[in-house]
């Protein structure tokens, strides 16, 4: 087992596989979005993806959208100038997806840790917003998390979802998982 992480551009092969992980565990349009296709199609071109990978399998995925730019979801639920005062240094963590064999403590925490170091040696982001459900929700507080609301409510002609929506900052992040891969 040669566990990686690696970026992927939208319009690689690799990110077909990525898609087709996404579908397979939270549906094409989780939120049950109006014109998701456009939309998604803008998000996964302006997004990084970062794959995680065991051998040339995708086992895992997370989508990173910057914010400031009006196009991921988050933004589409709330005003996140009320919770960000920075939205240009933060991004929206997304999609997140892992292969029901790989889940649980180890192989999460790799994942996000290299996803980590990815983005401070990249990026200039400090910041993380999740929209997310549940036990989502309960995962990032674990590794720094702040919930900032979970009375969020999200609402369509066909359906209607409740969401929190929590804050992270990268730093924080990074070195809470670091500490727990440290200790098991």
């Amino acid at each position: 087992m040669s566990m990686s992480v690696q970026i992927v551009s939208a319009k690689s092969e690799l990110f077909q596989k990525v898609r087709a992980l996404r579908s397979r565990y939270i549906g094409d349009n989780p939120a049950s979005e109006e014109s998701f296709s456009d939309t998604e199609a803008i998000r996964d071109t302006d997004s990084y993806h970062m794959a995680y990978l065991d051998g040339n399998e995708i086992v895992g995925a997370i989508r990173i959208t910057p914010l400031g730019h009006g196009i991921s979801f988050v933004e589409r639920v709330v005003n996140v100038g009320h919770y960000f005062a920075h939205p240009m240094d933060s991004f929206d963590a997304n999609r997140l997806v892992l292969d029901e064999k790989y889940r649980g403590g180890l192989h999460l925490r790799f994942f996000l840790l290299q996803t980590a170091i990815w983005l401070k040696a990249n990026t200039q982001f400090r910041y993380i917003s999740a929209l997310c459900r549940g036990r989502l929700a309960a995962l990032y507080v674990d590794i720094g998390g702040h919930v900032l609301a979970d009375d969020i409510t999200w609402t369509n002609r066909q359906s209607s979802r409740d969401y929190s929506l929590v804050y992270l900052e990268l730093e924080t992040v990074f070195n809470t998982i670091k500490g727990k891969v440290a200790h098991g």
